[in-house]
C-alpha cells in the first residue's frame, strides 16, 4: 500500500483534514497527519504522497520533497451536512461571510453558491474595516472571533471539508480510480459536494473526455490554465508549469491569484510579468455556459519566445532563408592587419549601434557583417541582406518596406512583407550603400530615426527593431562634401566605423589563405617557392575575391606542384606597379585630411601616438586619461583641444569614440594615418 503525508498549519486541522481523506480512502493508503512544526524536523518525506491545502504550506514543504514524493494539492468546500445548517436563513438576506483573510472569504463564498444556496447576498468580511451595520446575520467556518460584536445571529458551519474533486483525484494517483468510484465514491457523494459543478458540466468527470482534453493542452506550445469561477486552478500544461516553475513547481489546487497576483482574470488586456529569467505575456477569456460565467481560459506566452516564432514566420513569408552563415572563425588569417580588424569587429559586435564598414572591393565586408551578426544579441533571429547596386531603383523602395495590394501595377495579390519587416530584432545589411539613390535615402533616415516603416500604398505604421550594418568601397565623407550622399544619413550609418585592410597589407596571410581555398576544392597540391614568392608580391587589386579565382585556376591544372608557369597571366607587375598603387584607397583620405587639418598635425599625432600605444596593452583611454598621457609626453594641450582633434579624427574615420565611458580607440587606417605623419617627421617635413 501507497503512504500519504497530509499538512496543515495546526495539528487540530491536519488530523482533521486526514480524517476527511482517510474515511473513504483507507482501504488504499496509510494516512499521517504533519504540522509544519513537524515538517521542520524532517530530512525529506517519506510517503509516496503530500496533500497540501494552502499556498502557504507549499512553501515550507517544497524542500522536504524528495525523488520518490509527489505533492497533491487538496480543494476545501462545505460539506452537505454543514451547507444544511444554513437553509434557516431566509431568502434576500444579505450575509456577512467571515474568515480570516479575504481569499478565505471568497473560496467560502464560491462554494456555498456552486452548492447551490443562490438565495441569499454573502458578503465578504475579514474582522476588521467597516461594513452594512443593517446586517443581523453571519456565517463562519469556524473563524467566530473575528465575528462584529453587533451581530446576533451566527452560523458557525465549523471547518471546510476535502471535496470530491480531491477523493477522485488522490483515487487516481494512486491508481484505484474505477474501485474507488464503485464503492466508496457512493457513500462520499452522499455527505460531499463536487467544488464547481458547472466547471464539471463543462469538462466531464469520464476518463475519456478528461484524457482527449489533457492530450490537448499537452500538445498546444503556449502555457494554458483552466481556472473555475472561484478562482482556482483547475488544470495546466506541462508548458504552463515550466514557464511558472520559479513561482510554484505545483499549479493545480491554488487560486490563480496566487501564483500570477499581477493578473485580473476579467481583463481582456494582455499582462506583461517580468520574472528573472524571462518576459512573459499572459491574458485571459471566459468560459461561459450559456449566460453564466463559469471559469476562465489563461494563456502565457514567453516573449522572447514568441518573437523568436516570428522571426521564423517572417522568412518562411519572404520565401528566403535570411540567416548569417559566416563566422568570425571563418576570416582566416594570422597578420597584425587582420587580427586588429578581427579584434575591432568582435568589440563592435557588442555594441547595438549602426556599423559602416569599408574597404576596397573583395576584402570581405559581407564575411564581416555576418560574422558581427552571428556574435552579436541578434544572432538567432534574421540577417537581411540589400544589394543596394543590384536591386533596380524603382523596386528598392517596395523590396525595403514592402507594400500593400494593388499598390501599383504589379503588386502581387496580398501585399507583400519589406526586408526592414523581415528583419525585425534582427539585422539588415546595406551592401553597396553609396548607390542608393539620394530620394530613398531621406526614406531610410526617417526609418532609423522613428523605427517605424510604412508599406509602399499603405497607411499604417509598422514598428521595427533592427540593427544597420552598410558596407561601401567608396568613399562616403567624399560624397557627402560633393553633396552626392546625405551628410545626416553618413552620420547616421557611421556610428561604428570598421575599415577593412586590402590583402596587399596582410602579406603573410596570402600563401594560407590560397591554400585554404585550394582545400576546400578538394585538392592538394603545392607551391614551389618562387610560385609563393611571385603571388606574396602581387597587388591583388581583386583582393580575397581574385585570390580564390587564381586557386580554381590552378586546381584546374589538377597538377600535384605548381610552379610559376603554372599561374594564371597576372594583370599587374609585381613591385613597381605595388609600390605605386601601396595605400592607394587610405592616401587619398589621408592626403586630404593632412592638406586640410595640417596646421594642428601636431596635435593629432599626439592624440594618435597614445592611442596606438593603448591598442597595443589592449586599453582605451578616457578623454581625461588621454590628456593625462598626452600630458606626460612633455607636451601641453588642453581637454578641448583633445576633444575637439578626437571628433575630427572619428569623422575621418581615423578614431572611434565609443558611448559613455567606453572610451577612445585608433582604427587601422588611423594607424596609417600615424606612419605618414612619422614618416613626415623623419624626413624633416614641417606642415
Amino acid at each position: 500500500m501507497k503512504n500519504i503525508a497530509v499538512v496543515a498549519t495546526e495539528k487540530e486541522y491536519a488530523d482533521f483534514l486526514t480524517a476527511n481523506v482517510e474515511k473513504y480512502l483507507h482501504r488504499y493508503a496509510h494516512f499521517q497527519s504533519y504540522t509544519l512544526k513537524d515538517v521542520e524536523k524532517l530530512s525529506f518525506f517519506q510517503e509516496d504522497f503530500v496533500l497540501i491545502s494552502a499556498f502557504n504550506i507549499l512553501k515550507e514543504v517544497r524542500p522536504k520533497i524528495g525523488d520518490k514524493s509527489e505533492i497533491i494539492v487538496l480543494s476545501i468546500a462545505l460539506s452537505k451536512k454543514q451547507m444544511a445548517m444554513l437553509k434557516d436563513i431566509p431568502p434576500g438576506s444579505k450575509v456577512l461571510l467571515v474568515n480570516y483573510d479575504m481569499r478565505s472569504c471568497m473560496h467560502t463564498i464560491a462554494s456555498i453558491y456552486d452548492a447551490g444556496k443562490m438565495d441569499i447576498e454573502l458578503i465578504p468580511y475579514c474582522g476588521s474595516g467597516d461594513y452594512d451595520k443593517s446586517i443581523d446575520i453571519a456565517v463562519t467556518p469556524n473563524e467566530e472571533s473575528h465575528v462584529p460584536p453587533g451581530i446576533s445571529n451566527v452560523y458557525n458551519v465549523g471547518e471546510s471539508s476535502v471535496d470530491m474533486n480531491s477523493l477522485y483525484k488522490i483515487a487516481d494517483k494512486l491508481g484505484v480510480y474505477e474501485s474507488f468510484s464503485r464503492n466508496e465514491a457512493y457513500e462520499a457523494r452522499k455527505e460531499y459536494y463536487y467544488i464547481n459543478s458547472s466547471m464539471e458540466k463543462i469538462l466531464d468527470d469520464r476518463a475519456g473526455t478528461n484524457q482527449k482534453l489533457y492530450t490537448l493542452l499537452k500538445l498546444m506550445n503556449d502555457g494554458i490554465i483552466l481556472v473555475d469561477s472561484g478562482g482556482t486552478i483547475y488544470l495546466s500544461n506541462e508548458k504552463a508549469q515550466k514557464l511558472l516553475m520559479e513561482r510554484s513547481k505545483v499549479l493545480q489546487g491554488f487560486g490563480v491569484d496566487e501564483i500570477l497576483p499581477e493578473v485580473d482574470v476579467n481583463s481582456t488586456k494582455d499582462k506583461v510579468i517580468k520574472t528573472s529569467t524571462s518576459n512573459l505575456v499572459v491574458s485571459s477569456v471566459e468560459i461561459r455556459a450559456g449566460e453564466e460565467v463559469i471559469g476562465h481560459i489563461i494563456t502565457i506566452t514567453d516573449f522572447e519566445e514568441q518573437e523568436e516564432k516570428q522571426h521564423g514566420i517572417r522568412s518562411k513569408v519572404s520565401g528566403i532563408n535570411h540567416t548569417a552563415k559566416y563566422h568570425f572563425e571563418d576570416i582566416i588569417g594570422f597578420s597584425e592587419a587582420i587580427t586588429r580588424t578581427k579584434e575591432e569587429a568582435r568589440i563592435i559586435a557588442d555594441s547595438d549601434s549602426a556599423v559602416m564598414i569599408t574597404g576596397a572591393s573583395g576584402t570581405g565586408k559581407e564575411l564581416f557583417s555576418q560574422s558581427i551578426h552571428n556574435a552579436s544579441m541578434r544572432k538567432k533571429y534574421n540577417f537581411v541582406a540589400v544589394n543596394c547596386a543590384a536591386i533596380p531603383e524603382h523596386l528598392l523602395e517596395s523590396e525595403m518596406f514592402g507594400y500593400e495590394e494593388g499598390s501599383f501595377t504589379g503588386a502581387k495579390k496580398g501585399g507583400k512583407m519589406g526586408l526592414f519587416e523581415i528583419a525585425h530584432m534582427g539585422t539588415i545589411f546595406f551592401d553597396e550603400i553609396a548607390e542608393m539613390p539620394l530620394q530613398l535615402q531621406s526614406k531610410l533616415l526617417r526609418v532609423l530615426e522613428e523605427k517605424k516603416v510604412m508599406r509602399v500604398g499603405g497607411n499604417k505604421n509598422i514598428d521595427i527593431d533592427v540593427r544597420v550594418i552598410s558596407a561601401t568601397n567608396k568613399n562616403l565623407f567624399e560624397m557627402v562634401e560633393k553633396g552626392e550622399f546625405r551628410e545626416d544619413l553618413y552620420y547616421r550609418l557611421n556610428v561604428l566605423p570598421l575599415r577593412l585592410p586590402s590583402l596587399r597589407d596582410r602579406k603573410e596571410d596570402i600563401i594560407p589563405l590560397l591554400y585554404t581555398f585550394v582545400t576546400k576544392m578538394n585538392s592538394n597540391l603545392r607551391l614551389s617557392d618562387a610560385a609563393e614568392k611571385l603571388l606574396s608580391n602581387y597587388t591583388w587589386r581583386g583582393n580575397v575575391r581574385e585570390l580564390r579565382n587564381v586557386a580554381e585556376y590552378i586546381v584546374s591544372k589538377k597538377k600535384n606542384f605548381i610552379d610559376t608557369e603554372d599561374l594564371p597571366p597576372l594583370k599587374y607587375s609585381t613591385k613597381s606597379k605595388r609600390e605605386i598603387s601601396a595605400f592607394r584607397e587610405e592616401s587619398n583620405i589621408i592626403d586630404r585630411f593632412i592638406l586640410n587639418e595640417g596646421r594642428d598635425l601636431e596635435l593629432y599625432y599626439w592624440v594618435l601616438k597614445v592611442l596606438s600605444d593603448s591598442f597595443d596593452k589592449n586599453e582605451r583611454y578616457g578623454r581625461q586619461a588621454l590628456l593625462e598621457k598626452i600630458r606626460e609626453c612633455d607636451v601641453n594641450y588642453t581637454e578641448g583641444e583633445v576633444r575637439k582633434a578626437l571628433l575630427k579624427l572619428s569623422t575621418y574615420g581615423f578614431a572611434r569614440s565609443a558611448k559613455g565611458r567606453g572610451g577612445s580607440s585608433i582604427t587601422h587606417e588611423g594607424i596609417n594615418l600615424l606612419k605618414t605623419v612619422e614618416n613626415l617627421y623623419d624626413r624633416g617635413i614641417v606642415i
